[in-house]
Order: structure tokens, then C-alpha cells, then sequence
């Protein structure tokens, strides 16, 4: 049965989301602290085929995050502050 319940949970992104969206703030608060930043969204995008986690700013900017890898998203690919690839 649990076994069920985390193959749906994990179908319908609630567990790679959570995961993604903890490794993003993690990231963002290890390197962007003093910017407070405030987390805003995370989606898969099927373009890159990772998830794409985003961030606003005090100011209302938006910054985007691109998290590696597919569908088991752990490490941060892309930094839009920096505008390169981590």
C-alpha cells in the first residue's frame, strides 16, 4: 500500500516537486541570502526536461533556477543571477 501511495504521489510531481523546490531554496539561501529572495513557483519543463524553480526578489524581479536532473531533481544546473550554467 505504501508502496502505491509514493509511486502516485511521485506520478503526479508532489514528491519531486518537494524535493526540487527544498534543493532551490537551499541554493538560494547558501548563495543569495542578503537578496531575500522569495520562492514563487516550480515547474517540468518539457523543453529542457528538468524542473524550472522561480524566485522574486524584493524589487518584484523574477529569478529562475534550473534543476537537474529530469524527473529526480537534486542539483541546481542553472543560475539566472549569475546567467550561467553552475
Amino acid at each position: 500500500m505504501a508502496i502505491l501511495a509514493i509511486a502516485i504521489l511521485w506520478g503526479t510531481e508532489v514528491i519531486p516537486k518537494g524535493i526540487g523546490r527544498h534543493v532551490a531554496t537551499e541554493y538560494v539561501q547558501e548563495n543569495y541570502e542578503e537578496m531575500g529572495l522569495e520562492f514563487e513557483n516550480i515547474e517540468f519543463s518539457t523543453a529542457y526536461g528538468d524542473y524550472i524553480v522561480s524566485f522574486a526578489g524584493e524589487d518584484g524581479t523574477v529569478y529562475n533556477f534550473r534543476l537537474f536532473s529530469g524527473r529526480f531533481p537534486f542539483s541546481v544546473v542553472y543560475d539566472s543571477i549569475k546567467r550561467s550554467v553552475v
